[in-house]
């Protein structure tokens, strides 16, 4: 229902797509991924005719309808409930009942129904709007990071509302988990190119690799055979004899396509710097009680105890207090009971959603990374690299960067500081998914204690051992990991709801059928792999003949022996024949397995 075609599009000396293609069909709901600055927001913009392509054009059909939220608020109506009734069709508007269902959905209670958008916080605001364009029903909704500003138990209802949307959806989120269940195609932005894969992020990210490791073999395997034949055209050149042979070497040599090398793409790298530390606990805590009125305690009752090696994720709905309790923990606000103690050799690293807005508009990078104490300037240029500010990048002022590059710089300040207990509040905020994966492993190896508020569902079932639950107005320490949680208790608000699509799909994993399934395709692979090995040897004992051919050809041009070097000549061609036969069946065989895995 929507062409892009041949796109183009550059901002100064950057171009973001060159001749890049893709089409969404009826029904089909991609998820856009790649990384921070690759063109993700700006496809958006093309699409919604907020700028345009310098190559190329993006058509649908003339009444095909595109919503998407708009990055400026406005509201006009007195209260979010009738707010969100003006996005009704003209000819549904009996059906106000759907406005009140969505903003229930999306965490409203019913007195906020009468509230004025204004009495709201920005990512309430934003939900309101997101609300008003889900009633709007659009052919096609553009999602533009719909996650950042939900909680997880909001998260988890969108996505249940999303996977019964009859229409179309293009959606960019870092959050793989959201995009895994919501999602039937990845479009993955990469190298200036649009790569449109079945399935989810993983799976194209591997297909993707898959594919560059083929090629990167096909080219060394043709620089090879060409090493060989220059190799040739040198030694033999000057001979009289064998000047026919030479140049039809040359000839093919010209009509040949050379298989270019593919830049190589920087990867990301976090690492935490780690204090040592000896003893049994880091924090201990116990009926903690802090609120920000005198008639309302936000927290109430709360212990928990952090030890070396705790990975503990902090889920709930927003405003129950979750980012509070690491205020506290990090002692940025004073407990107004229970007791809290931090052991001596503790050394926090805290990382709140306010830190973003605490870096310096005017110092540059590097500057910010070396407010850290005792960091030079190499160790400082270091890290930078490290999260891809090699060089002259080093030197961009922050004011200039993108909240995914300070929330890079804000991580870097926090890798150069000895730790050994980590608080963050949800880190992965603005970080694309390649990001999200480099952090997830530097968490994952991190000897050290973690405390982590997140709503992404991903980092919390790889990271998270233990979880603190904020959940239908209580507290509590869970004492297992993230789909433990949610196979034996899970949230309160979806009790009456059916097995979530994680919990189906766990159970397909390990279901009879899905296992014989693996079974047969180990059965369709593994005949494949063995001729691939066996092609492999062939093109081995290939190159040797040629090889001797070549040493037996010289010895033949010394001696003068024309009729025996006319022979070699036809063996070689017919060797190099065999040779590049065996090449191609390789590439092909190889490709099947490549089909193959990532149908799986």
């Amino acid at each position: 229902m929507l062409f892009c075609k041949n796109i183009t599009k550059s901002f100064g000396t950057q171009t973001l797509f060159a001749g890049a293609d893709f089409q969404l069909n009826r029904g089909e709901r991609i998820g856009i991924v790649g990384r921070n600055g690759a063109g993700k927001s700006t496809l958006f913009r093309l699409i919604t005719r907020q700028d345009s392509p310098e190559d190329g054009e993006i058509s649908y059909p003339e009444k095909y309808e595109i919503g998407s939220l708009d990055q400026h608020l406005q509201f006009t109506a007195k209260n979010i409930r009738e707010e969100v009734i003006l996005g009704l069709p003209a000819d549904q508007t009996h059906d106000a009942w759907r406005a009140e269902k969505l903003l229930s959905g999306l965490g409203f209670s019913e007195a906020d129904f009468e509230k004025a958008p204004d009495q709201f916080s920005g990512g309430f605001q934003i939900r309101v709007k997101l609300a008003q364009l889900l009633l709007s029903q659009p052919d096609c909704l553009l999602l533009d990071e719909p996650t950042n500003y939900l909680d997880i138990v909001t998260i988890r209802w969108l996505e249940r509302f999303l996977k019964s949307w009859p229409g179309e959806i293009i959606c960019i989120s870092h959050d793989q988990a959201f995009l895994e269940r919501i999602t039937t195609h990845t479009l993955v932005i990469h190298r200036q190119q649009f790569k449109k894969i079945k399935g989810p992020p993983a799976k194209a990210y591997a297909q993707i690799a898959k594919e560059e490791t083929i090629q990167e073999r096909t080219r060394v395997t043709e620089a090879k055979k060409t090493a060989k034949q220059e190799k040739f055209i040198r030694e033999f050149r000057a001979g009289a004899r064998s000047a026919g042979l030479v140049q039809s070497r040359i000839k093919m040599l010209a009509k040949k396509e050379k298989v270019q090398a593919l830049p190589p793409i920087p990867p990301i790298r976090f690492q935490f710097t780690e204090a040592t530390f000896n003893g049994a606990k880091l924090l201990d805590a116990h009926n903690l009680r802090f609120g920000y009125t005198d008639n309302t305690d936000l927290l109430r009752k709360v212990s928990l105890e952090v030890c070396p090696g705790d990975k503990i994720g902090v889920i709930g709905a927003n405003g129950k207090g979750k980012s509070t309790l690491l205020k506290v923990l990090n002692q940025e606000l004073e407990i107004q009971g229970g007791t809290l103690k931090k052991h001596v050799n503790t050394h926090v690293g805290y990382i709140g959603q306010s830190n973003v807005d605490r870096l310096e508009p005017e110092k540059t990078i590097l500057q910010e990374l070396q407010t850290v104490p005792e960091v030079s300037e190499q160790m400082a240029r270091n890290i930078a690299g490290n999260l891809l500010f090699s060089g002259g990048l080093a030197l961009k002022p922050i004011k200039v960067l993108s909240g995914g590059e300070k929330s890079r710089v804000n991580l870097g300040k926090v890798l150069l500081t000895p730790v050994n207990c980590l608080l963050l509040d949800e880190p992965t905020n603005h970080l694309d998914y390649e990001s999200i994966e480099a952090f997830i492993k530097a968490v994952k190896d991190f000897e050290g204690a973690v405390l982590c508020v997140s709503h992404n569902e991903a980092f919390l079932t790889a990271v998270a051992d233990k979880l603190i639950v904020f959940d239908d107005d209580t507290v509590y320490f869970y004492t297992n990991d993230y789909q433990t949680f949610l196979r034996e208790k899970g949230f309160v608000s979806e009790q009456d709801d059916k097995p979530t699509p994680q919990e189906i799909t766990e159970k397909r994993k390990n279901s009879p059928v899905h296992r014989s399934a693996q079974k047969e395709l180990q059965r369709v692979l593994r005949p494949l792999k063995r001729q691939l090995g066996n092609i492999e040897k062939e093109i081995l004992k290939l190159e040797t003949s040629q090889a001797e051919n070549v040493e037996n050809f010289k010895k033949a041009e010394r001696q003068g022996n024309r009729l025996k070097m006319e022979t070699l000549g036809i063996e070689y061609s017919d060797l190099q024949k065999e040779l590049e036969a065996q090449w191609d069946q390789w590439n092909n065989i190889a490709a099947q397995i490549t089909d193959i895995g990532s149908d799986e």
